[in-house]
């Protein structure tokens, strides 16, 4: 339980970690990544804290998350990816190219893979061959570049656009790529400004020239033809699709056996292709063959990975397992299907399904749990314990309390085991703790005298007399020949008095009855806070407030509960 608390902890870490990048917070969002790495550490959250470091331009700690990352899962080509992109921004270009190139050794094709390898080596080549204008970049090597541009009333405009701010930053960090960036007339006027010099643009025509025509467009190059090996693959997928289109339409008219004949056509052409694998898991799950449509998804799975899909398609395997599981009842299963999946690809989709599930063990535990027969069992046991008290001390009260807690939970609308606890506290003088249960026995069955009988005598023991009198008459109100009952509320009224005629105030008494929602309302009264007032000076007045049944019953409160003294 504890390592599942630990992960569930984690994954919330992670889910709000994934939020804040996504609104642009990098600095929570490490925060988020950074506390679920403490709990349990995942090459998924060195990859997340990864770009939310390259994102805040500290390449640094980007790169060491990055190999963090590839340390933990080698074969895992978006951590190939974070290091590529931390060494991009570090100007280590080479470096760069070689993770990228590293990662497509173990993810032929993936894009990110690709496409940064592709922007790496534009850069570098920028770089390398700039026209001899490689120092005039140096310029933008100031670090207070923006700031310049945005004091200045004809360059101020050009930061509302993100892509310009983008180039300034990738011209301070690598400012000989200047050459790359020419073609933008605004680093041409941000770049005389910083110089210092006038550099005409389109924007601050020449005197006495005007400005050469647009240069016609460069026709698109012609595709490449295609090798007879990727003729034929296209070949394939175009044939496996066609199968796959017809039992789509199959599946939708439910015709399940139709579709089925169909995607194991597919599969037959293309065998590594997880889509059609889940597919057919979807048909079995309809026909509710739900072992079939689990083995057919590990299958996809397993082909899956061997060609290196998409891991999309791979996270789709999963969830529909976790479905399959889910509708047989085997809820364990089905929770480890969907954090299998998570860890493919992030979906609100599985993410609610994961909840929804916990949700559902945890009911489900807690309803197989419930047994009035094991929580009378428990009771007794609680009770044989209750009666060792006496003769072998407060141990046997502790363990006693065990069993009526245990019975509690095993039928929760039983009040009878919160009497029995009640009477252990009380052994155990544990009076708050006691009269916390005796109030919700009767609060759970108000006619249980027993109940009533327990929280009169508390409040008898902690001096609140009112309310000890309020409970024996609910005893005699219910039984009105308890003897008892009868006996225990003329005891209540010889305490109290005693107390009255004494003279002396108990502090610690008067103080709780202080803080009773009852006795303060009845001192909130004005008319009652008039007649007290006119006890004090005229005694005869008193006799004739008694007189009126409600304002004697609210003194006689008072008195009881130690408030008001009369002699």
């Amino acid at each position: 339980r504890r390592r599942e608390w630990s992960r569930e902890r984690m994954e919330a870490e992670k889910a709000l970690g994934n939020e804040k990048f996504k609104a642009g917070d990098f600095p929570a969002a490490i925060e988020h990544f950074s506390k679920a790495l403490d709990i349990q550490p995942t090459h998924v959250l060195y990859s997340n804290r990864s770009a939310c470091y390259c994102s805040l331009r500290k390449y640094d700690e980007a790169l060491s998350d990055a190999e963090k990352c590839i340390a933990a899962k080698p074969d895992w080509g978006k951590g190939y990816g974070r290091k590529g992109a931390a060494l991009h921004g570090l100007g280590r270009y080479n470096d760069a190219i070689a993770a990228y190139e590293s990662g497509l050794g173990h993810e032929p094709g993936l894009a990110m893979l690709t496409n940064g390898m592709a922007e790496a080596k534009a850069e570098m080549e920028a770089s390398q061959d700039d026209g001899g204008m490689g120092s005039l970049g140096n310029v933008f090597g100031q670090p207070d570049v923006l700031q310049k541009i945005a004091a200045n009333p004809q360059t101020a405009a050009f930061l509302a656009d993100p892509g310009f701010v983008a180039k300034i930053q990738s011209l301070q960090r690598n400012p000989s790529a200047i050459g790359q960036h020419l073609q933008d007339q605004r680093v041409l006027q941000v770049m005389g400004m910083l110089m210092g010099v006038n550099i005409q643009t389109p924007d601050a025509p020449m005197p006495q020239a005007s400005a050469p025509p647009p240069k016609a467009k460069a026709p698109e190059p012609e595709p490449e033809p295609l090798t007879p090996e990727q003729e034929a693959a296209l070949a394939l997928r175009k044939e496996a699709d066609e199968h796959k289109l017809k039992g789509n339409a199959a599946y939708k008219a439910k015709d399940f056996d139709a579709a089925i004949g169909h995607y194991e056509a597919a599969i037959k052409v293309l065998p590594g292709e997880p889509t059609y694998y889940n597919n057919l898991a979807a048909v079995l799950m309809e026909k509710k063959d739900f072992e079939g449509c689990i083995a057919m998804c590990k299958t996809g799975i397993e082909k899956g990975r061997e060609a290196k899909a998409d891991y999309k398609l791979i996270a789709r395997s999963f969830m529909r397992i976790g479905n399959a599981y889910k509708k047989q009842g085997q809820l364990d299963e089905a929770i480890r299907s969907y954090e299998d999946s998570l860890m493919e690809d992030r979906s609100e989709e599985v993410e609610k399904l994961l909840k929804q599930t916990r949700a559902a063990k945890k009911k489900a535990e807690a309803e197989a749990y419930l047994s009035p027969e094991k929580a009378e069992e428990a009771r007794q046991e609680g009770n044989e314990f209750f009666k060792r008290g006496p003769a072998e001390g407060p141990e046997m009260y502790a363990k006693a309390i065990e069993k009526y807690s245990e019975a509690m939970r095993r039928n929760p609308k039983d009040h009878v085991p919160y009497s029995n606890r009640a009477a252990c506290y009380q052994k155990l003088m544990e009076w708050q703790l006691a009269l916390k249960d005796a109030d919700r026995c009767v609060e759970m069955e108000p006619t249980f005298v027993k109940g009533w009988s327990r929280k009169a005598g508390i409040h008898f023991y902690l001096k609140e007399y009112h309310k000890a009198l309020d409970a024996y008459d609910r005893i005699l109100k219910l039984e009105p020949a308890n003897e008892e009952a009868k006996s225990m509320t003329e005891q209540v009224l010889q305490a109290v008095n005693a107390a009255n005629q004494s003279g002396e105030v108990d502090q610690e008494r008067q103080a709780r009855a202080m803080a009773d929602p009852e006795i303060q309302a009845i001192l909130g009264d004005p008319q009652l806070r008039s007649i007290l007032g006119e006890m004090q000076t005229d005694p005869k007045k008193a006799q004739a407030a008694m007189a009126d049944p409600t304002i004697a019953a609210k003194l006689q409160k008072l008195i009881a509960a130690g408030v008001l003294q009369v002699r």
